[in-house]
């Protein structure tokens, strides 16, 4: 069964680690830890962290299987004032939740036949870094060996006793050796959230964080520093540890009219536009994000049209 999943896995470019489910528990109790010793900033644990510690995953006995799936980044087309304008998703947003369901049914398929497989619902880099699949950078981003940084972790529960790797499990999460001497991300953060002294990324001053939820920014965040529809791009496309970006085209195209009305902060009678934008949105796998996107296209091209 190893021996297929290995395969599986070598076939198609992943990687992939397992491991007891007692892994996903030890994940949890650190996250507990250092949120109650305030190293993890609240608001980033309220909103990405905190409905998976303590969150009961065991409805099937068996193991943890992860697979890092390398990812391009994808680009986006808008229509402003009859030019054209591309932005930028990094590797995970273009269709993050479809691409769980896709690796699953093909593993189900061809990596582990017969097996029982459900969603894995715990945090997905810090249980790749206990099962040895990824390392962590400066930057707090995981790396994956041969893939980088370009990647989706996709993590799952299936109902067999997966006999225990060659390393040992579980691990103690590791730097990068490149990262030792280094301090490139560091430098280019546009907002100073990568620091010498640890390797937990202060997310509080993270773009992403930033321009992932609605709101205003704080004052301290330069608009053009943004550098992506969403997320941020910076710390990875500088590493010395990644390879070049791939980009690929979603094919998507959003017209002036869906332009115009990303961009304004009011409201429009053209229904047809509007439901053209949902439709991409949702397509995309970003449903719902009118407002922030708007907000971010603008702080991305309003260097070049306003």
């Amino acid at each position: 069964m190893i021996e297929k999943l290995r395969a599986w896995a070598e076939q198609r470019g992943y990687r992939v680690a397992w491991g007891p489910g007692s892994v996903v528990e030890r994940v949890q109790q650190e996250i507990a830890r250092r949120r109650s010793c305030q190293e993890i900033d609240p608001r980033f644990f309220e909103s990405q962290l905190e409905s998976l510690v303590g969150k009961e995953n065991r409805r099937i006995a068996g193991s943890v299987v992860v697979i890092a799936k390398p990812r391009p980044a994808h680009s986006v087309r808008f229509n402003i004032d009859g030019k054209d304008f591309d932005a930028l998703l990094p590797p995970t947003y273009f269709r993050y939740r479809a691409t769980f369901e896709d690796v699953r049914m093909d593993i189900a398929e061809h990596g582990l036949p017969g097996v029982q497989i459900e969603y894995l619902q715990a945090p997905l880099k810090a249980t790749a870094g206990c099962l040895g699949l990824v390392q962590y950078g400066r930057n707090n981003i995981s790396y994956a060996p041969g893939i980088g940084s370009y990647m989706q972790l996709c993590g799952y529960w299936v109902d067999v006793l997966l006999p225990p790797m060659e390393e040992d499990i579980p691990a103690a999460p590791s730097l990068l050796p490149q990262c030792e001497n280094c301090g490139i991300c560091g430098s280019v953060c546009p907002t100073e959230a990568i620091s010498e002294d640890r390797v937990l990324i202060r997310a509080e001053r993270c773009l992403t964080l930033m321009n992932e939820n609605p709101g205003d920014w704080p004052d301290w965040v330069n608009p053009g520093a943004h550098n992506c529809l969403l997320g941020c791009l910076e710390c990875q496309r500088c590493c010395p540890a990644n390879p070049d970006l791939p980009v690929e085209s979603t094919g998507l195209v959003f017209s002036a009219a869906e332009t115009r009305i990303l961009l304004s902060d009011e409201s429009t009678p053209d229904d047809r536009a509007e439901t053209g934008i949902r439709m991409k949105l949702a397509w995309l796998g970003q449903p719902y994000v009118e407002s922030i996107l708007g907000r971010n296209l603008f702080a991305l091209t309003r260097s070049k049209y306003f």
